[in-house]
């Protein structure tokens, strides 16, 4: 029961915050912008990729969502920091 109302507490810090968190993650997309690797989508469409070329596209594209990933949880780490040590401040304000 304890855990169910924690989890709701989470998640309604989560919906206030979710316009906040959505720029940072806009901000996040511009930065990485120029290490995320270009896919040639019409050859992939068009499927006149060979097998080596094929696994090289799927490697790149996982590297890609790995980019954005840890860029993401670097960004939502530093963010919850900050919220924790306002949240310490303003508990011992009181």
């Amino acid at each position: 029961m304890e855990e169910k109302k924690e989890k709701d507490i989470i998640e309604l810090i989560y919906q206030a915050e979710e316009e906040i968190l959505d720029k940072k993650i806009k901000q996040v997309n511009k930065r990485v912008k120029d290490q995320i690797k270009d896919i040639d989508l019409e050859k992939i469409l068009e499927g006149t990729l060979e097998q080596t070329q094929v696994s090289k596209v799927r490697n790149q594209i996982e590297e890609n969502y790995s980019i954005k990933i840890a860029q993401y949880n670097k960004e939502f780490y530093r963010q919850g920091f900050i919220d924790g040590v306002h949240l310490m401040i303003n508990c011992l304000k009181t």
